[in-house]
């Protein structure tokens, strides 16, 4: 079966004399806007021969600066922390933050914009703060940023089957999930900004699809991260059996291998891994709810007020356990989809 010849649609423009010594032609409008040029900006030509290649000169161009002012004042915490990531993946550059002089969360706000990566104080009063953002995001590699959160919920997850042993910290395992929030936000405002403009995109040798795939990536890793967090909350506060222990440590040691396997494929961009991985999905997750059916038999011959807070922790693993097969078969569709 023969493919569909793809259809290229060319742009013919019409050769003006202009004096002399020289020839113009119009530009297409949707180009000039969407490298932001404007009357009077300089553009490159490259004589290759029968080609002349047109490139948008934006060296002197110094970047856009954003700025932004949230008003804090009969705002709560949470809403403030919106509003300030929000900005921050908007693409602001200066983010003040304006509240009364008796306010006491301030502590929390520095704690927010400390959280946000590039993001610095620069200036702090008894009604105001600066943050201003000082890395140059066009220069920041995507793959790093996911290969960083890649190792970072590798870790937390060998940590939180260790949880599951009595060998594990909570608190280090809650800190790494916000390192990986940090690389998360990070990573969605350069995809963002690389959308916005095609400059940077190319800068960054990145082809739209790709950059939908990565944005796919950061955010299934960062939902992982999270599972990570609350199974090891929940293993650190049961106190279950040696025979449940024993099982739900080899269904978490399973889903590692499937987690580590799933990335290989992605950076290798090898389907074969990822075929097993998505065909294999429903078998872990009836893995999951196995133990359960089994846990909840063991509970039903011994109800206790601890069996009862025990029977809640092991619904709640299990919920992310699942979740987090769903989240390792998501990844997988999305090397499916590499040709």
């Amino acid at each position: 079966m023969h493919k569909p010849k793809r259809v290229v649609t060319i742009d013919v423009r019409k050769l003006i004399s202009f004096g002399k010594g020289s020839y113009i032609i119009s530009m297409p409008k949707s180009w000039v806007e969407k490298n932001r040029l404007k009357k009077g900006d300089l553009i490159k030509l490259d004589d290759e021969g029968v080609e002349l290649v047109l490139k948008a000169n934006h060296e002197d161009q110094k970047p856009e600066s954003k700025e932004i002012s949230i008003d804090a004042k009969g705002k709560t915490i949470d809403l403030l922390k919106i509003e300030i990531v929000s900005s921050y993946l908007n693409g602001y550059d200066t983010i003040n933050i304006l509240f009364d002089s008796n306010n006491k969360e301030v502590p929390k706000l520095k704690d927010i914009l400390r959280n946000l990566s590039g993001l610095e104080i620069m200036e702090q009063t008894s009604t105001r703060l600066v943050a201003k953002n000082l890395i140059n995001i066009s220069e920041i590699s995507i793959n790093n940023i996911i290969r960083r959160m890649d190792v970072i919920t590798r870790a937390m997850m060998q940590d939180a089957v260790l949880c599951s042993r009595g060998q594990c910290s909570y608190d280090n395992i809650h800190n790494r999930d916000s390192d990986v929030n940090r690389l998360y936000y990070l990573g969605f405002r350069v995809i963002k900004n690389a959308l916005k403009n095609p400059r940077i995109a190319k800068t960054l040798g990145i082809e739209p699809w790709q950059l939908h795939s990565d944005t796919f990536v950061l955010k299934k890793i960062e939902r992982l991260a999270d599972k990570q967090k609350r199974i090891a909350r929940y293993l650190n506060s049961a106190s279950l059996d040696r025979s449940s222990l024993q099982e739900l440590d080899t269904i978490y040691t399973d889903l590692i291998e499937l987690y580590n396997e799933v990335m290989k494929s992605y950076y290798n961009r090898e389907k074969t891994s990822a075929f097993k991985i998505e065909a294999g999905n429903k078998q872990m997750t009836q893995m999951c709810n196995d133990f359960l059916e089994k846990y909840m038999d063991i509970y039903a011959k011994a109800k206790t007020k601890t069996s009862n807070s025990n029977l809640v922790a092991v619904a709640k693993i299990v919920e992310n356990l699942k979740a987090t097969a769903i989240e390792i078969r998501d990844l997988a569709r999305i090397v499916l989809c590499y040709e």
